[in-house]
């Protein structure tokens, strides 16, 4: 199914395109950029390189420092958004956020590279006791991305009150905790994945996302990817307890009403257990155990993962899953995507790294 060699994208012939614009106003002296979507759980970050004026009399408003006052830059409130594409194709957002802090170079020349974040830096900076114990995972996440000015994305609506779950896991919630924890800790108990793109940020199953409900983007080998590396994970390292948990909704998952059904994959007295449990309201035992046993499918699979170079696409998502033809069989098979990293200069156009796995638990 996978071994064909002359399978995949090309990158579009048109000019390389990049807009970026440095609180609201479009920048055209850049040097360099980078974009990290660094994955599920992790938050995605940037940098780009501008020239840098020492003059009272600078090139542009925001890039100085001179003898009676300097720029934005240096002292204020910076916020940068990076759009690529490709001249008569779609132009498609990279990644939107603040600046954390500027990198000044004068040994060649004077250059200043602007450091940030995506907006997913907000909850994941702010800290706080949580108490949103009498409300739903839905609820509260509504709450949190009101407190940080994102749009909340949210198409499947949870029903249980967080403190079932909590107090079921035994888990403190007086302890104080970013807000991006927070929401990672109710994705993991919903089975959910937590997502900031742009000023959305979304709370849903994987599958609910619109990139991943697409046919795979494909690549092959010897086509249109440079510097592939692959390899196999050691199978001592895959140790994992699954649980799959369900109730009935409206009551409290007290015993006697609660279903549990438990795997265990590898070793489960070594120091690397990975702990995967799928709240799951409203089915029978039977169906619990259907649902442990496609869990247990999915991670005794061969896992193997792997990187590569390629032109940009458009198409490219951290959501979107991708196909890997040519070489050969089990390491020919749809991927799913860990990171991708997004650079560009104004002499090389925009190139493209990714990370992937088969692991879908990643």
């Amino acid at each position: 199914m996978f071994q064909g060699i002359n399978r995949g994208n090309f990158r579009a012939f048109g000019k390389p395109i990049v807009n970026i614009t440095v609180n609201d106003k479009k920048m055209k002296d850049w040097i360099s950029f980078q974009v990290n979507w660094n994955g599920m759980g992790e938050i995605d970050d940037f940098e780009v390189e501008f020239q840098w004026d020492i003059s009272d009399k600078p090139r542009h408003e925001f890039f100085y420092s001179g003898s009676k006052q300097s720029s934005v830059v240096v002292k204020g409130k910076v916020v940068v958004k990076i759009e690529a594409g490709f001249e008569g194709e779609e132009i498609v957002p990279l990644i939107e956020g603040e600046m954390d802090y500027p990198e000044w170079d004068f040994s060649d020349g004077e250059s200043v590279k602007i450091v940030g974040r995506s907006y997913a830096a907000k909850p994941y900076d702010f800290v706080e006791t949580v108490k949103y114990q009498n409300m739903t995972a839905t609820e509260a996440f509504q709450k949190i991305c009101q407190k940080h000015g994102l749009t909340p994305i949210a198409p499947v609506a949870t029903k249980d009150m967080i403190g079932e779950y909590v107090n079921d896991d035994h888990t403190s919630v007086a302890e104080e905790m970013s807000h991006w924890d927070y929401v990672l800790y109710l994705a993991e108990q919903e089975g959910f994945i937590s997502r900031i793109k742009g000023k959305e940020w979304y709370l849903c199953p994987l599958n609910e996302l619109e990139e991943y409900q697409k046919e795979p983007l494909a690549f092959s080998y010897g086509h249109n990817i440079r510097n592939l590396k692959m390899k196999k994970a050691p199978n001592e390292a895959r140790n994992f307890v699954v649980e799959v948990v369900s109730w009935q909704s409206g009551q409290k998952k007290k015993k006697g009403n609660k279903i549990v059904e438990k795997a265990v994959i590898g070793n489960a007295e070594a120091d690397n257990v990975y702990t995967i449990r799928r709240n799951v309201p409203n089915i029978t035992r039977a169906q619990a155990q259907k649902h442990l046993k496609n869990i247990c499918s999915e991670l005794t699979k061969q896992q193997f993962s792997g990187s590569f170079e390629t032109d940009f696409f458009q198409e490219l998502t951290q959501d979107r899953r991708i196909v890997l033809y040519g070489v050969g069989m089990e390491l020919s098979q749809i991927y799913h995507v860990e990171s991708v990293t997004i650079s560009g200069d104004k002499e090389s156009g925009i190139e493209c790294s990714i990370k992937f796995t088969n692991d879908i638990s990643k």
